[in-house]
């Protein structure tokens, strides 16, 4: 859980749409990592990744073919963020309190949102391929 929350806060850090789209697949590759664990029902989670990768990507060309390159600067305050979750975790496997069954609880109640999220992101590439069929121009004019 606690990779998630890391990788959702990194996803708002970054600006530079590459930095973006490898965090928002490492979330995704490490939600579906835990919906896997919680239900053991793979296909769900294969789904998940497929769905959601696919429409993000989607999204990601279409951003990138309507902005201009930029040069990717890393931030030095980010690297001290990146350290802080690791020690947090050191203090974690040292008390050895697991909150697994806080985690089962909450995960029935937020899988209707995920089913929801997935629908609309496959919707939304059913669209976006549609129209890029019929107009049959790139999505940016040079």
């Amino acid at each position: 859980m606690k990779l998630i929350l890391i990788m959702a806060i990194f996803l708002i850090c970054f600006n530079h749409p590459m930095t973006m789209l490898i965090s928002v697949i490492l979330l995704t590759l490490f939600m579906s990592l835990i919906f896997y664990l919680n239900s053991c029902n793979s296909l769900f989670s294969l789904i998940l990744v497929l769905l959601i990768l696919g429409g993000m990507l989607m999204i990601f060309l279409y951003m990138v073919s309507l902005c201009p390159n930029m040069k990717m600067n890393f931030k030095k305050k980010l690297g001290i963020f990146i350290i802080f979750p690791i020690l947090m975790e050191i203090n974690y496997i040292y008390h050895k309190f697991s909150f697994q069954e806080l985690t089962k609880i909450f995960f029935f109640m937020f899988s209707n949102i995920i089913i929801m999220m997935m629908i609309y992101l496959l919707v939304t590439l059913m669209v976006v391929m549609k129209n890029l069929n019929w107009i049959n121009t790139p999505m940016k004019m040079t």
